[in-house]
């Protein structure tokens, strides 16, 4: 499956491993960073949205090829070893995009109303998100100031820790399932944050304080392959916090 990712903003937060763990399914543990979890605040546009082989052109018959979306997630590790992102949820601006994410692959997706601005103030980027949930009206909201710099890799270290990241996983039926994707890698600008509302964070369950790191992406061409099933480990450092099934919310 293809697709374009455009308007996207990193908002992280260093929080207590222990936070992250209560929110994950078995086989997962938090991926820690300079003794931290974190979780990530995220919005984007997705754009040219195309299925494989002959379904590619149902996205557009059904327009569904482009919606914004807003999701909070956190990093862990694998008890097949590998790291990934664990979406806590995703709020997506389609609701046939969201029905078939959330039968197909498991992942947290929820239907919401999002919106994107951008305008240009004392010479720097001026990228306003905001995403209320159908569901339940949680809100989320980003508003961010980013450098009139030109774009750049991301730093090794931190940076390069919360976005390069190129694998998810998911709770299916009982299941953990891993995913992979693939583009160019992604050029960032730095970002001070305007405005923050965390109401889909704290609708998790996770509490977070303090200004975010923040950064802003350029557009990339994305790839996604198949997910396929992690296989059970026994390793002794999966058996002791290992993270525990979804609750009710999260399924």
């Amino acid at each position: 499956m293809e697709q374009r990712w455009s308007r996207i903003v990193w908002a992280h937060w260093p929080i207590d491993p222990n936070q992250v763990a209560a929110i994950l399914p078995p086989g997962l543990v938090p991926d820690i960073f300079d003794g931290s979890a974190w979780i990530g605040l995220i919005p984007f546009q997705m754009s040219h949205l195309r299925l494989p082989g002959i379904l590619s052109g149902l996205t557009s018959a059904l327009r569904v090829a482009s919606f914004g979306e807003f999701n909070v997630r956190t990093y862990v590790r694998g008890s097949d070893g590998r790291t990934g992102v664990w979406f806590a949820t995703l709020d997506a601006d389609q609701l046939l995009a969201v029905v078939t994410a959330r039968l197909a692959f498991g992942l947290h997706y929820r239907h919401a109303t999002t919106r994107c601005s951008i305008t240009t103030e004392t010479g720097c980027e001026r990228l306003a998100w905001e995403s209320v949930r159908r569901q339940d009206s949680a809100r989320a909201a980003l508003t961010v100031l980013a450098d009139d710099v030109e774009p750049r890799v991301a730093a090794s270290g931190l940076e390069h820790f919360l976005v390069e990241r190129y694998a998810l996983y998911s709770w299916w039926h009982g299941q953990l399932l891993r995913g992979t994707l693939s583009h160019a890698p992604w050029k960032v600008r730095e970002a001070r944050v305007i405005g923050v509302d965390d109401g889909t964070v704290t609708a998790t369950g996770i509490r977070i304080s303090g200004d975010p790191h923040v950064l802003v992406g350029e557009p990339v061409e994305v790839s996604i392959h198949p997910f396929t099933r992690v296989r059970p480990s026994t390793s002794r450092y999966f058996s002791v916090g290992a993270g525990r099934r979804p609750s009710v919310h999260q399924r």
